[in-house]
């Protein structure tokens, strides 16, 4: 929802930002919605927020990798956006988290538990035979590479790689954050050498980061954590000013609009 150019936000941007920025307001100032007694509020407050930094993520991910791709690698163009990537990524996890309905654990207890009726489960993946691993497994397995990744596997296996991603607090912390960290530090390494990025073992690297979190157990909240409406109105502030341009083009508009006289 950005123009070609990767940072004027399109009128639609525009529109769903200035949403956003009218929800928290009444977040803030009616105490019905601050103490969240009506849940469709508080999901419609999270989720519009949700939306307005994951098209942030957008041209941010297409400029970090731009940048881990040139022939020539940069050091500062590779932090520069690196960090920015992983800051909004890390952004939309906190976010997220403040509401039930965007938390990774809840899913991944409901699989387990499923498994846990079971007593014919195998994967020579698997170092074991338990039942409620190998449908987290699966679970955790749909949700990031769709196909498994085998240990010390070279690369993740073709397929549909993030077709069923999810914004959902502790994947997007635990998975997304450290896959795009991995793909910085090896630009870096590269660039310190003298070389193009290694993308054979970025590949490498990125199926390491697989199979080790789709095969782990740890334990993810099934609760909210956080403050929606104070982190909210944090996330506003923080990427206000890449909506400048929406402020001038709303002024703009209003001393366009005709005047009606009756």
């Amino acid at each position: 929802m950005f123009e070609r150019d990767r940072s004027t936000p399109k009128p639609v941007l525009c529109n769903m930002v200035e949403a956003w920025k009218l929800l928290i307001q009444a977040a803030e100032s009616d105490p019905q919605c601050r103490g969240f007694n009506n849940e469709p509020f508080k999901f419609d407050l999270i989720d519009l927020g949700r939306e307005v930094l994951a098209q942030i993520s957008t041209p941010a991910v297409l400029n970090f990798s731009d940048a881990t791709k040139q022939p020539v690698l940069n050091k500062d163009e590779i932090m520069k956006t690196g960090v920015f990537y992983t800051d909004v990524l890390s952004d939309i996890d906190n976010l997220v988290a403040t509401d039930t309905s965007f938390l990774l654990g809840p899913f991944l207890e409901s699989a387990r538990r499923l498994g846990r009726r079971q007593n014919d489960c195998f994967s020579d993946i698997l170092e074991d035979s338990d039942c409620g691993h190998f449908y987290e497994w699966n679970a955790r397995t749909q949700i990031t590479t769709w196909n498994p990744t085998r240990k010390n596997s070279a690369d993740i296996p073709g397929g549909p790689i993030d077709y069923a991603s999810k914004h959902w607090s502790g994947l997007i912390r635990d998975y997304y954050v450290p896959r795009a960290t991995l793909l910085m530090k090896q630009a870096i390494k590269d660039r310190t050498a003298g070389r193009s990025l290694n993308q054979t073992e970025v590949s490498r690297l990125h199926a390491q980061l697989a199979y080790t979190w789709t095969t782990d157990e740890k334990k993810y909240s099934v609760l909210p954590n956080g403050d929606a409406v104070s982190i909210s109105r944090s996330m506003y502030e923080k990427y206000s000013p890449l909506f400048i341009k929406c402020e001038a083009e709303r002024r703009n508009d209003v001393a366009e609009s005709p005047v009606i006289v009756e």
